[in-house]
Formats: C-alpha cells, sequence, structure tokens
C-alpha cells in the first residue's frame, strides 16, 4: 500500500510539472486548519489559566482585607492584558463571612466566525474576622513584638471613616498614639527593604522577616528614622520615632503586617 502512494506522488509530480502538485493541494490546507487548531487549544489553556489567576488572588485579598474593590482590582492586575482574550467580568463580594470571586472570559474562536466562547471560574475561601478593640490593645500569640512600648489603639484594621475625609475606606493597619518622639521598635528580626519619604505615610520604614512577612512603620520624620535600607535589625531594636508626617491627624504610629504583599490585621501577629 505504502508503494503504490509513493509511485502515485511520482506520478503526480510528473503529470503536473509547472503547476501546483496534489500533496500541496491537500496538505496545506490541513497544515493551516491543524495549526489553529492548536493555536486555539493553546490560546484557551492561557485564558483559563489567567482567570484562575484572577480569582485566586482576588479571593485571597478580600478574605483577609474584608476589601472587595481592592480585592477585584487585585483580581484584573493578576489577569493582566491580552490582545486575543479578555476579562469580561470581575466580581468580588463577601456573603456569611465567606469571600467569593467570579471571573467570566471571551475566547474568540479563530477558524469560523461565530461569538467567542465564555469561560466561568469561581472561588471561595473564608472571610478572616477584623478586630474591632479600643484602646488599650488587645493582643494575640503570634510571632512579632510590641512596635511602641504599653501602646494603646486609636483606629482598627478594617473599614472606617477617613478622618481627613469623613469617607468610607480601608485602614490598612492599627494607630497606636502617642506623644512625637516615643521610641518606635522593630517587631522582629529582619532586613529593613526600605527607609525613606513616601506619599501619605510621611516618612516610612519596612522590614522584611522573611517567608512574605513584612512590618511597615509611618509617619515619623526624617531625623526620627535610625535605620537604612538594607540594614539587618533585631527584635526590639529602636528603629524610629513617633512623628505626625503625612498624612496625619495627630502624633501616632501607624503601624502594618503584610503577608504575601497584602495587608492583613496585626493583632494576631502580635504578643508582648
Amino acid at each position: 500500500m505504502k508503494g503504490t502512494i509513493v509511485q502515485f506522488l511520482v506520478w503526480s509530480r510528473k503529470q503536473r510539472k509547472g503547476s501546483v502538485t496534489l500533496e500541496f493541494v491537500i496538505l496545506l490546507p490541513l497544515f493551516i486548519l491543524l495549526s489553529l487548531v492548536a493555536w486555539q487549544l493553546f490560546l484557551s489553556g492561557m485564558a483559563v489559566i489567567d482567570a484562575h489567576a484572577a480569582v485566586r488572588d482576588a479571593v485571597r485579598v478580600a478574605s483577609t482585607t474584608g476589601d472587595t474593590d481592592q480585592a477585584e482590582e487585585q483580581g484584573k492586575n493578576s489577569f493582566g492584558q491580552s490582545g486575543s482574550y479578555k476579562l469580561k467580568r470581575m466580581e468580588v463580594k463577601i456573603v456569611n463571612d465567606e469571600a467569593i470571586a467570579k471571573a467570566e472570559v471571551e475566547i474568540p474562536i479563530l477558524f469560523m466566525a461565530s461569538k467567542p466562547i465564555t469561560f466561568e471560574t469561581e472561588e471561595k475561601a473564608p472571610a478572616l474576622i477584623t478586630y474591632n478593640f479600643g484602646s488599650p490593645i488587645i493582643l494575640g500569640s503570634g510571632q512579632l513584638g510590641l512596635p511602641v512600648a504599653n501602646p494603646n489603639l486609636s483606629s482598627n484594621f478594617g473599614v472606617r471613616d477617613d478622618p481627613q475625609t469623613g469617607e468610607r475606606k480601608m485602614h490598612n493597619g492599627i494607630d497606636i498614639p502617642g506623644p512625637i518622639g516615643t521610641p518606635i521598635y522593630a517587631a522582629g528580626d529582619g532586613i529593613v527593604k526600605y527607609a525613606g519619604p513616601s506619599e501619605g505615610y510621611g516618612y516610612l520604614v519596612i522590614i522584611d522577616h522573611g517567608g512574605g512577612l513584612e512590618t511597615w512603620y509611618a509617619h515619623m520624620y526624617p531625623y526620627q528614622v535610625t535605620v537604612f535600607t538594607g540594614q539587618q535589625v533585631k527584635r526590639g531594636q529602636q528603629i524610629a520615632a513617633i512623628g505626625n508626617n503625612g498624612k496625619s491627624t495627630g502624633p501616632h504610629l501607624h503601624f502594618e503586617v503584610r503577608s504575601g504583599g497584602v495587608p492583613v490585621d496585626p493583632l494576631p501577629f502580635l504578643s508582648g
């Protein structure tokens, strides 16, 4: 059988000199069709991967911060930009202490004029309950020490009325009031990731504790900061002092804990 096919192709070449050969007429369209199918499968796979990444990151932010707007923005950023397929809908909500993220993606069909394929995915996670304690601070049993000795709490982590605008906004940390010059201590061993000015934060210090865990210290004046970027610090080492710099309505330390780049409630991380 194989020999017969080969003889036929040889005869075809001889009989069709100067014109398109039979195998070219048959194989070229087949090759193009298979290439389009392969590219369609690859495109669809990438769209599915991006959609899962979007809902994964969105639900993580929503479950740890309670901020659905920030979660949707994170989901859109994680999906990224593609000229071939698009994120049609990104929705994040918290229902009955459960964060729910949904994404809908449109994937075009490359080799026929028809409506795009629609892929939907959803992910859920328990929403962390934020603390609403007043002063003094009620401590958790976490790995970090107190950034200020004998601290009180003037503002909790979570959604609140912005003290300057009155709008409901997410507060990514806790506020510890105190006189200007009150010592601020590193909450744990680590390396200073940044020490310098930051809009809204005044002068900011960020300490990387490893494992994706960071602590942020804000509203200091430049002269109060005693550490520099790249410096190793120990838990309990003085790194700065309370100031009233940046977007601040009174002398206090704005203290944040970030896990994997996402602000989380600092209180469970703190221990005396």
